[in-house]
């Protein structure tokens, strides 16, 4: 568990933005609210994650999404592919704000100078020319979709998916194994 713990960390430090996802099916629980606590300390863009809205049973836990206190959430089925054109905007969004955020970092940091002309915003999602280009970090609690989007994401299934809780954990342990990792 502390080495979980470790791992979400550095994800959220490195990460420019963060996706917090959650089951609108199940409403927010306890483990929720210490994540939605978590990546609000981390003062990174935050996109609220509802997944699992393809019918009315989420409707009361999108609802609930709300008391996270973490903006609008953002009802999706990342098993269905819905709600990913608002998913798409709002990290184009999220970025943006952080796009802000870094020119003026830079603009302060530059004292007396000043930077001109407009600021463009782009967003360029092709991780295959630049490995680094952009950092999203999911994080949510078991078994709430969060492979599930990162397959849909990608177009490609990368991580193996499931309605077994730690199904995604395991076979990541399983391949590590086979590769001769401790």
């Amino acid at each position: 568990e502390h080495a979980m713990q470790a791992q979400t960390a550095r994800a959220l430090a490195e990460a420019d933005a963060i996706m917090l996802m959650i089951d609108a099916r199940a409403g927010v629980t306890p483990v929720d609210a210490q994540f939605a606590e978590l990546v609000r300390r981390s003062q990174k863009p935050v996109l609220l994650v509802a997944n699992k809205c393809e019918g009315r049973a989420a409707q009361s836990g999108l609802m609930e999404a709300f008391s996270l206190g973490l903006g609008d959430p953002i009802p999706i089925s990342a098993e269905h592919g819905e709600g990913m054109g608002d998913l798409y905007d709002g990290l184009v969004e999220a970025l943006g704000h952080q796009e802000d955020r870094d020119a003026a970092e830079a603009e302060s940091a530059l004292g007396s100078a000043s930077l001109t002309g407009e600021a463009e915003i782009s967003v360029d999602i092709d991780v295959e020319d630049d490995p680094k280009a952009l950092q999203i970090v999911i994080v949510g609690r078991p078994n709430v979709g969060k492979s599930t989007l990162l397959n849909r994401l990608l177009n490609d299934e990368r991580v193996i998916t499931g309605a077994m809780p730690g199904l995604t954990r395991d076979a990541m342990r399983d391949a590590l194994i086979a590769a001769g990792t401790p």
